[in-house]
């Protein structure tokens, strides 16, 4: 039961990290919280779940979900943060108000209760807890991303670019460095992120078009709880909160996604205190 409880948390804490770091990327480019990722990610999302009904291979679905994520979230860059960059405040308001009308047209074009998207299926026995294959797999391709994009910003031109824009703008600008592209990426890539997490993790969040925003809630809780800017202290907070969830679901049935939303919103708490 250890094992079984381990892997689940591990892989909750796998997909909110995701999105903690689709946040703290986002955040990196431009300053701004990216209120809006939850909504973002679950575009593409049910994007993917529609190309997917319609007969189209599930690898390509993916992908033209994880398109739809990224245009999204670069055009809301340029059409909400850019125009009030220097004023973080007024862009996250911005962003919550991208993601409410976001909500209303996904409503309108999914009306059903929910949608799906395939995962893989089976279970194992191990040490008497049962080991489910989506699991593994969640916890397997969230390390190779994790891995990938690490290497991609630390070796990479455009790990320096988004270094030097993080740490000084006009410094950057002064150097040649086109900010304003590296901002569009950094979104882009944070909305890929998220709806990746989406997908990996449709046995634990339906794909409904209010459905967002739970995800975000925990992915920016464990952004703000790492700094936004360490990815360490980042992974230790979405495993936090997924250990709140998984465990508190086994010993109190439902009460484990209250636990964790609560745990993220004391994170949050936290973070705006400090």
């Amino acid at each position: 039961m250890i094992v079984q409880l381990a892997v689940d948390s591990l892989a909750a804490a796998s997909l909110y990290a995701l999105v903690a770091l689709a946040v703290s990327l986002a955040f990196s480019g431009s300053g701004t919280v990216h209120l809006a990722i939850g909504q973002v990610a679950m575009a593409g999302g049910l994007t993917a779940s529609a190309l997917v009904t319609a007969g189209v291979p599930i690898a390509f679905a993916a992908l033209g979900g994880l398109a739809v994520a990224a245009v999204l979230s670069g055009v809301a860059e340029r059409g909400l943060i850019a125009p009030a960059l220097g004023r973080p405040v007024l862009g996250a308001v911005l962003l919550v108000a991208m993601a409410v009308v976001l909500r209303e047209v996904l409503q309108g074009i999914f009306t059903r209760p929910a949608y799906a998207f395939p995962s893989p299926a089976g279970t194992m026995h191990v040490l008497g807890g049962v080991i489910h294959t989506a699991d593994l797999v969640t916890i397997a391709v969230v390390a190779v991303t994790a891995l990938l994009a690490a290497a991609l910003l630390r070796s990479s031109t455009i790990g320096a670019a988004l270094r030097v824009t993080a740490a000084a703008p006009a410094a950057a600008e002064r150097i040649g460095v086109d900010t304003a592209r590296v901002r569009v990426a950094a979104f882009a890539a944070g909305g890929t992120l998220a709806a990746i997490a989406v997908l990996l993790g449709v046995g634990r969040f339906p794909l409904t078009a209010g459905g967002g925003v739970v995800l975000a809630l925990r992915g920016i809780a464990a952004a703000a709880a790492g700094g936004m800017r360490s990815p360490g202290r980042v992974v230790a907070a979405a495993a936090v909160i997924a250990a709140a969830e998984v465990v508190g679901g086994f010993y109190l049935g439902g009460g484990g996604e209250f636990l964790s939303d609560a745990v993220a919103v004391l994170l949050i708490a936290a973070a705006w205190r400090r």
